[in-house]
């Protein structure tokens, strides 16, 4: 009995593990990935469309207009405050 226990859970902290090492991996891909433009719908028709972009960051969107920029090798980067723009490495 002690021994299927033992087993079990050896199993489970396997599991565990694997399961933390395939989120980790997920985030690393997902910071790797380029900003994308979103073009949001207006609300009215009296409202123009606002841009809205991606921080590489943190991936929180924000508008392009009220963004904080950074100008590396002739691309512009879009961050959503001056914290994410230091943490930035090009």
């Amino acid at each position: 009995m002690f021994a299927f226990l033992a087993r079990l859970l050896v199993f489970i902290i396997a599991v565990s593990v694997i399961r933390s090492a395939v989120e980790y991996v997920k985030r690393l891909w997902q910071g790797t990935q380029q900003a994308r433009p979103v073009a949001r719908a207006p609300t009215n028709s009296n409202s123009a469309s606002t841009l809205l972009l991606q921080d590489p960051v943190c991936g929180t969107y924000v508008a392009a207009d009220t963004s904080m920029k950074k100008i590396v090798a002739g691309t512009v980067y879009h961050f959503c405050s001056a914290e994410c723009r230091n943490k930035f490495r090009s």
